[in-house]
């Protein structure tokens, strides 16, 4: 009998393939992990050095939490970034929270403000979306609402 690694979730491969081709390679990122660990591998938790954003944060450093569940005719999933310095969240999102927006939206809170609208990707592979999303990131949502 083969076991499953990481995890036993069908989507622990896709994590592991994330974490492996995309959280470990942006430079900003300091340790991707699995939650809760890598047995049950049901998120995968990215840490960024503080130092590397622009803006600069900290002290605490700042975190990228991944769930991604695959299934047809679209995947299901949420990227959150949360920046515990300044109370900065965003997320991109593929649920069905928000139907008025669309199957995928991005949205955003700071201390004054928030907002969410829908969105769409270039690509349709799970590890060029987090590519996308990652991008985004740094060069739109940190310099604009940061």
């Amino acid at each position: 009998m083969s076991v499953l690694h990481p995890g036993s979730d069908p989507n622990a491969h896709l994590y592991e393939q994330l974490k492996r081709d995309v959280l470990e390679r942006v430079p900003h990122i300091k340790t991707a992990e699995y939650i809760p660990d890598d047995i049950e591998a049901k998120q995968l938790k990215a840490v960024f050095d503080p130092t590397r954003l622009d803006p600069v944060s900290g002290p605490e450093p700042p975190t990228l939490v991944v769930s991604w569940y695959r299934q047809n005719p679209d995947d299901w999933f949420r990227v959150d970034y949360s920046d515990p310095n300044t109370g900065f969240h965003a997320g991109w999102h593929q649920d069905e929270d928000h139907p008025n927006l669309g199957r995928t939206h991005f949205q955003y809170t700071t201390p004054e403000t928030e907002d969410r609208w829908g969105i769409s990707f270039k690509h349709g592979t799970p590890s060029l979306i987090l590519w996308e999303i990652i991008d985004d990131l740094l060069e739109n949502a940190l310099p604009t609402y940061c």
